[in-house]
């Protein structure tokens, strides 16, 4: 099974992040996001299944699309930007808001969730390191995940 399926069925692109970044959205924003938004917040990480996203740095930077693919059809133009915007990508700006809470989702999980996605989806950062490193992360949100999870296992590996 490829890595992005693992994740997006059992792991941390789970529906369970999902529900983590509406909590992240509201502690941050002080308000709930639309019920579109919501919805797109739902599937804004489906595009993960089929790929190897952690090892293949080209199938990670297209994760987006599938999502962003559905939440045009379901919403048109803002459906598809809002979930483009979530990420780095040549098409839409990053929404400030919406790519604070996903990477606020992190620092907010539980330590239990994180540490099963650690076992599924096989990660060496355990739960305590990764939240402080989203917390710092929070301060670029331009960065993606994707990038501070590379930074870790290149230093790791460099040690």
């Amino acid at each position: 099974m490829k890595e992005g399926t693992k994740s997006v069925l059992f792991g941390c692109h789970s529906f369970i992040h999902s529900f983590y970044v509406l909590k992240a959205w509201t502690i941050l924003h002080k308000e709930w996001p639309n019920w579109w938004q919501i919805i797109c917040i739902m599937i804004h990480d489906i595009g993960y299944l089929g790929k190897n996203y952690l090892s293949n740095k080209e199938e990670y930077k297209m994760h987006w699309f599938l999502g962003a693919r559905l939440a045009g059809e379901l919403f048109g133009k803002k459906g598809f930007d809002f979930v483009a915007s979530h990420t780095k990508n040549p098409w839409v700006p990053l929404d400030p808001k919406f790519k604070a809470a996903d990477r606020f989702s992190w620092v907010i999980a539980s330590d239990y969730w994180l540490n099963w996605n650690k076992w599924v989806e096989k990660y060496i950062t355990p739960a305590k390191e990764w939240k402080k490193i989203c917390l710092e992360g929070m301060k670029d949100l331009t960065k993606a995940n994707y990038e501070l999870y590379l930074e870790i296992e290149g230093n790791k590996k460099d040690m």
